[in-house]
């Protein structure tokens, strides 16, 4: 961590100590709750108090934090849910290989403090455009608190690893290859969600592809005009000519 010390334009006393917070939260799986480590409040001006990053409100609030920087609020993403839809791909569809075999991890709650861990790093940088907002998403971190543009280059600096991946939390620590592809994946499970309608399938929205069931209008296909899947799609409906022919040669 060495290598950050200095770097901030800042010359506030509170930011000596940032980096050992950062590793204090990213060790919080191995802490029981009653010791999680507690910044004073005269230490650092972010609200860690509330950084329990465990916590379902505060990967909700993360991930809502980057689904509203993706795809304006007026075209309605939030209240479409998607942020659940990351959060509950993160969960089922990513697959790690362990010790003996591949397995399913769940990773959306280290997947919100790796996106917390990158905002901390611009907020060292010195480089925000603007203030931090902890009052449109209370129960999130640093990344929910930054301003759209700030979120934008907090992502940026994952995809492009310019971050600590040491202080990182498992399985993303020192594994540029995931933190890459995850990232890559985030953006399009927005898009995934946000134009296949997975809000409108209601109650079934939450459970796998074959028990999928559409309850609700579709908002968005109604909004683009798009008519919805056709079953006969998969089927062939037959050829755009009725005779072939061969030219002599």
């Amino acid at each position: 961590m060495d290598q950050f010390e200095g770097k901030s334009d800042s010359k506030q006393p509170y930011w000596e100590d940032f980096f050992d917070q950062i590793k204090n939260i990213t060790m919080i799986d191995h802490v029981p709750p009653e010791k999680y480590p507690m910044a004073a409040s005269t230490s650092v001006h972010l609200p860690f108090q509330m950084m329990n990053t465990a916590s379902i409100p505060h990967t909700k609030a993360t991930f809502m934090a980057f689904v509203d920087v993706m795809i304006p609020s007026t075209l309605g993403a939030l209240d479409l849910r998607i942020d659940d839809y990351i959060i509950w791909a993160l969960d089922h569809y990513v697959s790690i290989q362990g010790e003996w075999a591949v397995k399913t991890a769940h990773i959306s709650s280290q997947t919100a403090r790796v996106l917390d861990i990158s905002a901390y790093h611009l907020i060292v940088s010195g480089k925000m455009k603007g203030p931090l907002d902890f009052s449109t998403y209370p129960d999130g971190g640093p990344f929910a608190a930054l301003f759209p543009d700030d979120r934008l280059e907090a992502i940026r600096l994952l995809e492009n690893l310019q971050v600590d991946l040491e202080v990182l939390p498992g399985p993303y620590r020192n594994n540029a290859g995931l933190i890459q592809n995850v990232v890559t994946a985030l953006h399009q499970m927005v898009m995934f969600g946000y134009y296949s309608e997975w809000f409108s399938l209601g109650s079934t929205r939450l459970a796998y592809p074959e028990d999928h069931r559409y309850e609700r209008q579709p908002l968005v296909w109604k909004s683009l005009d798009y008519p919805g899947p056709s079953l006969g799609y998969k089927a062939l409906r037959g050829f755009l000519f009725e005779k072939f022919s061969e030219e002599e040669k």
